[in-house]
């Protein structure tokens, strides 16, 4: 997934250890999340009995049903130094908001009146042949998923004017005896849909602007070779339907003429309704962590050997392990190493003959490991030795070696030191 600067930054805080001199290690995940509703029978309106004060009336009761997809893709990163911090970003392009609505309608009519000094009245349904396929809007766009949008997407989509029942012969519709006369009802629908992203989620961090930063606390058992963070975006779609109907009534009972009138403009309130929407992933989102194996707070380097000594280091994480020199002696060089995913290499650590000539120093590495932000080395000669201690599948776990150099003069050492450290079950 691309970087979109417009979607929130979310930062997760966890308790870690002191600050690394390493630039802020950081892995990523991308998702899609997709939302889909159906069926909007909330938004109903009812115009009522028309024309008013009149003998013969019509009134007309609808809904709009129908569905709503929203879709969008993010990238998401974790970083962390002192602390970790999550980012959502909105993949530019990937909204897609998809609507398709109808409506359901509902014609009533009534006769009240009276021919030759005999009351007639007569109400009820009039039934329409069928909802034409025409009564749908529909429409799609894609859009920028961000927080800080009025509006991150707009579909809006309308008819021309569609005919609901026309009739010559009323008294097919109306059951009066010597009704005669015809029936005609038209309706032209309109719907504006907007979405908006209100807040994004990740973990149980939340953000609602692109500036809102929110902490969770850190795993008890630390980190593992990953970590697994539910990332979801919510919002609010708005509905904004409208459906106005046309109409002409014609009316005869006996051949006395009830009422003959035509309506142009006959609206139907209905009111705009905002859902509140989640869109959410299937599986949640999958941040690679690196492992450190094989070096640990505690650990001491005895130079009496020799004046290189390698330390034997392991990455049983997911992501690639750096290592750098954070605060080192004088008199004493480190390499950077870098570990990837499930291999091991060796640290080498040289000094000088007079590094300790007034004692043992610490040495401090910075590592990319979120559990362990740096590790403290103490160096020295006659300092105890190393305790070589476990590593799986390591051949010289079973104790120090040393070897001459055929350069001449330097001694090498492969000091295996274990880290006792808890990872989660």
């Amino acid at each position: 997934m691309r970087h979109h600067p417009g979607l929130g930054f979310v930062a997760v805080t966890l308790l870690s250890a002191s600050t690394p001199s390493i630039a802020a290690p950081c892995s990523a995940s991308e998702d899609e999340l997709a939302w889909n509703g159906v069926d909007l029978a909330e938004i109903g309106g009812d115009t009522g009995w028309f024309p008013s004060s009149f003998p013969a009336q019509l009134r007309l009761v609808g809904r709009v049903v129908g569905e709503t997809a929203v879709s969008a893709s993010t990238s998401s990163s974790v970083c962390w130094t002192e602390a970790m911090s999550g980012r959502i970003d909105g993949t530019r392009g990937s909204g897609y908001l998809d609507v398709a609505y109808g409506a359901d309608i509902h014609l009533y009519a009534k006769v009240d009146t009276s021919i030759l000094g005999k009351a007639i009245y007569w109400s009820g349904e009039i039934p329409l042949p069928y909802i034409p396929r025409d009564l749908m809007v529909a429409g799609s766009t894609p859009f920028d998923p961000t927080l800080d949008a009025q509006v991150d997407a707009r579909v809006s989509d309308g008819t021309s004017p569609i005919t609901l029942v026309s009739s010559n012969v009323i008294g097919d519709l109306i059951g009066i005896v010597g009704i005669s006369g015809g029936l005609r009802v038209t309706v032209t629908p309109s719907m504006v849909t907007e979405y908006r992203t209100t807040t994004a989620h990740l973990g149980t961090a939340s953000a609602t602007s692109a500036t809102h930063e929110l902490s969770v606390t850190r795993p008890t058992a630390g980190f593992d070779d990953s970590i697994e963070l539910p990332v979801s975006l919510a919002g609010i779609v708005r509905y904004a339907p409208t459906l106005t109907f046309a109409a002409r009534f014609d009316i005869k009972i006996f051949g006395y003429r009830v009422v003959d009138w035509e309506l142009f403009q006959v609206p139907m309130t209905l009111p705009a309704l905002e859902r509140k929407v989640t869109m959410t992933s299937d599986t949640p989102a999958h941040f690679a962590l690196p492992v450190l194996d094989g070096l640990g707070e505690g650990a001491r380097i005895d130079f009496a050997s020799g004046a290189t000594q390698l330390l034997a280091i392991r990455n049983r994480g997911e992501l690639a392990l750096t290592i750098d020199p954070a605060s080192v002696p004088a008199g004493v060089t480190v390499e950077a190493i870098d570990i990837a995913p499930g291999a091991s290499a060796q640290l080498r650590v040289t000094a000088t003959d007079d590094a300790f000539a007034t004692g043992s120093k610490t040495l401090l590495l910075a590592t990319s490991d979120p559990d362990h932000a740096q590790i403290s080395i103490e160096l020295g000669r006659e300092v105890g030795g190393t305790d070589p201690g476990m590593v799986e599948d390591e051949p010289e776990a079973g104790g120090c070696s040393t070897g001459g150099s055929s350069t001449g003069g330097v001694v090498g050492l492969i000091a295996l030191v274990v880290i006792r450290r808890r990872r989660k079950a």
